[in-house]
């Protein structure tokens, strides 16, 4: 490509933007075509002065900002780390955890909630750290600490290096730090992450390998949690929209069009598959909410690809060729992590037992937390103001002086104080971000059609704002169907950097006072009203809270000061080391190391607990009377039996406990 061509796109300030987020070891393929074909001539102008000057000192900025990040984040984080008990989560990922630590397999020795994967990362975090719930803590912590680079780097591809820190640190502010807890979904979060940085870099080289390691992470985020298939789902449609822009442009031969029916009928039928799949989870509980929030996301990304087939022209058997040049190593790389997961259950002859067990597992799991609707539609007039915001920031130019920026940022200070003290303010300035995912998305399919089909810059541009999009439409589906607020969390960061990649894309002014207010707002918010309330476990934010000070504990727990003795009566009334805890409670058995009489820690049928209690060898049962889910309630027939062989009984607060001599 000439440099006429190239500066006929391109003003100074957008070649200085480009120059900026992208290093010059990661420099697109079309910005290094240009080098080269234009390396003998000298670089002698201003522009070119500058971005060489540039580029020398901003190594230095990225690593040093990049620091400050990790230092700020890690520290904050890490001084909160044994908070925010849920005795039930912590109790469920220490108890699976420590079944595989003596040699058990999930869903074949025992139940298993989630895929399995995760009690074997938790089964090594004992084996280093010690058995005890702080070291489920370190090893999300240390997993936490790996994404915050990821999320920068991705950040760093749109902004420069102080602005991509102060994304990080936003998306940081409204993830992990809410909930510090070794769930699942946060892990699946971090590997759609580091999915997403590795396939940014393979848009810059080009080198299937990366493609390899995006399928590797997918692999593993299925195997931690079965939600990692909104993960692969993301970026099959992002590589479906890859492959139709690869066969765009201005290479097409005439005539290929009329060639292409076979693939174009082959990727409307996979398309049209995967919203009816979509549209099959959903449907027993569709009405507006789910909608606007899990289906409308996936439509628009589906409906944009569909409308990009006018412009891709290549024959049938070359976007084939194609497409399986681009699916193929994501695909292998997310098998070898299930595979080398499944030999085991090979060796054991349970890999039926294991699909099963997940299948049930997961069936079970999503029955449970069908208990909340998301936020309704109608509150979407509380993101108005925020798109309008950003749509001033970026266009309107009388919109971009410091004297704007700075009456923004007093504003938001009000807000922020508000919040603290209203229920009503806070309540909407959650709802902005509650409603967010489906407007940005929207907002990325409109801009990626807007941009066109161009070779060069804008044709990057568009590959990585599908990409961001993409991956926003469906990790949001991990808030279905339990949409409380810590869900959103688990998602939100994928949609703040979609958002980013969108503002900074199409602005049209080099003005960022008024969005850097409006970061640092939102930063604000999150630390000054939103932690601090822990929204995950809706506690009294300045409640007392005790150290669960036995030897599995280590926790900082609040209201619950009766388990120390609750675990040491336990432990004193089982000498042979059995309990029945009933009425979903695997902390129990976490906590005082007492086997489980059954297989599921959390609520076997009733057939197997009135057999195993009929044994002399169980001497005690606990009885938790306040079940998180109706299905974990104890049946007249167990209580019966219960009260019937186990004459003794004494109470710790919501645990009522049966022993007999």
């Amino acid at each position: 490509m000439s440099r006429q061509i190239e500066d006929n796109q391109l003003n100074g300030h957008q070649i200085e933007d480009q120059f900026r987020s992208t290093s010059r070891q990661t420099l697109p393929s079309v910005e290094v075509r240009v080098r080269e074909a234009d390396s003998d001539k000298p670089a002698t102008t201003a522009v070119e002065a500058r971005l060489a000057m540039f580029s020398r000192n901003d190594s230095t900025a990225r690593l040093l900002v990049l620091c400050f990040v990790m230092v700020i984040a890690g520290t904050y984080v890490g001084v909160r780390l044994n908070q925010s008990w849920i005795a039930v989560d912590d109790g469920t990922l220490g108890q699976s955890a420590a079944r595989v630590l003596q040699g058990q397999l999930p869903h074949s020795d025992f139940v298993e909630v989630y895929t399995g994967g995760l009690s074997f990362i938790h089964a090594a975090a004992f084996r280093a750290f010690g058995v005890n719930l702080v070291a489920l803590r370190i090893c999300v912590f240390l997993f936490f600490l790996a994404w915050v680079p990821a999320v920068y780097s991705i950040a760093l591809r749109f902004t420069p290096p102080l602005a991509a820190g102060m994304v990080a640190l936003l998306a940081i502010a409204w993830s992990f730090p809410n909930y510090e807890a070794a769930m699942p979904s946060w892990y699946n979060l971090f590997f759609a992450t580091f999915g997403v940085a590795a396939l940014l870099h393979y848009l810059e080289v080009r080198t299937r390998r990366w493609l390899f390691i995006a399928g590797l992470c997918g692999g593993i985020s299925i195997l931690i949690k079965v939600i990692g298939f909104y993960y692969i789902a993301g970026i099959l449609l992002f590589l479906t929209f890859l492959e139709q822009s690869d066969s765009g442009g201005h290479n097409v031969q005439p005539g290929a069009e009329k060639n292409a029916w076979g693939y174009r009928v082959f990727s409307a039928g996979a398309l049209l598959a995967f919203l009816g799949t979509l549209i099959y989870m959903l449907h027993s509980r569709l009405a507006a909410g789910e909608f606007y929030h899990f289906l409308f996301p996936s439509l628009a990304v589906v409906g944009m690809i569909l409308l990009g087939e006018r412009k891709a022209g290549a024959e049938t058997r070359e976007r084939f060729a194609t497409l399986l040049r681009l699916v193929v190593p994501f695909i292998c790389g997310a098998l070898v992590p299930i595979i080398i997961f499944l030999i085991p259950y090979a060796l054991a002859g349970s890999v039926g037992g294991f699909f099963s067990g997940v299948t049930s597992s997961a069936i079970a799991h999503a029955r449970d937390l069908a208990v909340a609707r998301p936020v309704s539609p109608r509150y979407i007039a509380a993101v108005l103001p925020l798109v309008a915001f950003l749509t001033a920031g970026v266009y309107w130019k009388q919109f971009q002086g410091r004297v704007i920026g700075v009456a923004v940022a007093l504003l938001a200070v009000v807000v922020v104080v508000r919040a603290t003290r209203s229920a009503v303010v806070y309540s909407g300035v959650w709802a902005s971000v509650a409603m967010l995912t489906p407007v940005v998305v929207a907002a990325g399919v409109v801009s990626i059609l807007a941009l066109g089909s161009r070779d060069g810059v804008a044709k990057l541009q568009r590959e990585r704002l599908a990409l961001l999009v993409a991956l926003a439409a469906t990790c949001t589906l991990v808030q279905y169907p339990f949409p409380v607020p810590i869900y959103l969390c688990y998602a939100l960061p994928l949609t703040v950097l979609a958002l980013v990649a969108i503002v900074t894309t199409v602005r049209k002014e080099r003005g960022t006072y008024v969005l850097a207010s409006l970061v640092g707002f939102y930063l604000t918010f999150a630390v000054v009203c939103m932690i601090p309330l822990h929204i995950a476990e809706y506690s009294h934010p300045f409640g007392h809270r005790d150290l669960l000070a036995i030897p599995r504990g280590g926790l900082q727990v609040e209201g619950e000061p009766f388990l120390e003795g609750l675990t040491t009566f336990l432990q004193q009334h089982a000498p042979n080391g059995l309990l029945y805890a009933a009425n979903d409670c695997p902390e129990l058995y976490f906590l005082t190391g007492l086997k489980n009489i059954t297989r599921d820690d959390y609520g076997a049928p009733n057939e197997e607990v009135l057999k195993a209690l009929q044994s002399t060898d169980v001497k005690v049962v606990a009885i938790f009377d306040s079940p998180y889910f109706p299905s974990a309630q104890t049946s007249p027939e167990v209580r019966a039996e219960v009260m019937k062989r186990f004459p003794h009984s004494t109470r710790f607060e919501v645990f009522q406990v049966f022993w007999r001599e």
